[in-house]
């Protein structure tokens, strides 16, 4: 029981959890690249060992959203707290006059 507990406790650190996330990239990146090549141009795919990526990639796909939402940050819930931006709509309204007239292009 200790051990499954430390392993727990390893795997919830905020270090490893990036370790994790950045080594499933590598692995779904590889995956889809070849995936697509795969798809894309059958005549110059090789197969070979290349046939475990392809295979995989479909594998991968749904557990990218859920390694995404474990140990990314996905949902906009990062572990450190909310990410988000401060809304400071008062600088927007007051522009800055320098006694000039500018003309500015419509949405800018």
């Amino acid at each position: 029981m200790a051990i499954n507990a430390t392993f727990r406790d390893l795997i919830a650190r905020p270090f490893f959890g990036r370790v994790i996330w950045v080594l499933f990239a590598i692995v779904f990146f590889y995956s889809g690249m070849y995936f697509t090549e795969f798809v894309m141009a059958p005549r110059e795919f090789t197969g070979g060992w290349l046939w475990l990526w392809v295979t995989a990639f479909p594998f991968l796909l749904p557990a990218f959203f859920v390694v995404n939402r474990r140990y990314g940050c996905a949902t906009g819930a990062c572990r450190g707290g909310k990410c988000e931006l401060p809304q400071n709509n008062e600088s927007a309204k007051k522009r800055p006059s320098d006694g000039f007239s500018v003309h500015r292009m419509p949405g800018a």
